[in-house]
């Protein structure tokens, strides 16, 4: 199994309204339809909420959302708050998840399916709906050469992938992130679920379901991945398919000076294998270990907020200080204004 990043490239048409504002932003919706060719229904327009600053623009910032629905509305303020600050802030809602959710399915479940298969699509659609953005922000010329791609969680995973694929990002910044996708699956207390399925004897392609087999595959298949010298070859590879989309094997692909890793001292979510091994794939880039769990930085925005914009070398205090303001959305009734 071959996963398939490619795309066709082309002029993209969107729809775009603003939904709401604050004194010193505007938040547009943002919709196009995907460029992944086997998107499922429920996901086949990409959905972008895209916070532009009402003065002078000083940079550019992709958030990549976690697993699932809760932490999104953490990452909105995020992006109302760094636009603020003065970044053309832009939060992709991943396929899959949140309003992009597949028919039938749940918020995030196809990502870790026991359908080999289907799991490999939503990756795959994840990374093409994140090159295409970038595309897109080229397009409307709001992505910008002081730039950063931020993922959490499954977003940071995402944002590996695509780290390998472009050279358009400047610098890249993961938050609880982990890799070896065998370990996550049947190590991570969340996925409880699918180890039932398991139970149940689903998730016989890749021996999904065989927990000994799988991770003695890994275990062989991540020491060959010093052998590939490109992209290219490791996708065309002979490696276990659940590799090819683990962030494990894109890591080395990455400028280690690039990458700024955030991990969670109490992190319950991910096994703490899976994160130092991931970071070790990165060639151990600077690394930040806070006394936090895995979701329970949520209330600590403002410092997260505050140490992107030092990371993309905004110093500027006013611009700091409105990170601290209270934002309540408004209506945008004016399209002129």
């Amino acid at each position: 199994m071959i996963p398939d990043f490619s795309y066709i490239k082309e002029r993209i048409d969107f729809s775009s309204g603003y939904i709401f504002k604050g004194k010193h932003y505007r938040c547009s919706l943002i919709r196009y339809p995907s460029r992944y060719v086997n998107s499922a229904k429920g996901s086949e327009n990409v959905e972008l909420y895209h916070f532009s600053p009402r003065e002078n623009p000083v940079g550019s910032i992709i958030i990549l959302h976690g697993l699932g629905t809760v932490n999104i509305p953490f990452l909105f303020w995020m992006g109302s708050h760094l636009a603020s600050a003065g970044l053309q802030a832009t939060v992709m809602i991943l396929p899959g998840n949140y309003t992009r959710t597949a028919s039938g399915s749940t918020s995030g479940k196809d990502y870790f399916s026991h359908d080999l298969s289907r799991l490999v699509k939503f990756w795959e659609q994840a990374v093409v709906d994140t090159l295409s953005t970038i595309d897109f922000l080229q397009q409307e010329k709001i992505w910008w050469d002081n730039n950063c791609l931020f993922g959490y969680c499954l977003g940071g995973m995402v944002a590996t992938i695509v780290n390998a694929l472009d050279d358009r990002i400047k610098s890249m910044i993961l938050m609880t992130v982990g890799g070896n996708m065998a370990r996550i699956i049947w190590g991570s207390p969340v996925l409880k679920s699918l180890r039932g399925s398991f139970a149940r004897g689903l998730g016989s392609e890749g021996f999904l379901n065989d927990e000994k087999r799988l991770e003695e595959r890994f275990k062989r298949d991540v020491n060959r991945l010093r052998e590939f010298s490109s992209v290219r070859q490791l996708i065309e590879s002979d490696l276990h398919p659940l590799l090819k989309i683990d962030p494990l094997a894109y890591a080395g692909f990455s400028d280690r000076n690039r990458v700024t890793m955030i991990e969670a001292l109490f992190d319950k979510t991910l096994p703490y294998q899976t994160r130092k091994q991931l970071w070790e794939a990165f060639k151990r880039p600077r690394r930040y270990i806070i006394p936090i769990g895995h979701v329970s930085w949520f209330p600590f925005e403002y410092a997260l907020g505050k140490f992107i914009l030092k990371k993309m070398g905004i110093k500027e205090a006013r611009r700091k200080l409105r990170l601290l303001e209270t934002i309540k959305p408004g209506i945008e009734w004016n399209p002129r204004k």
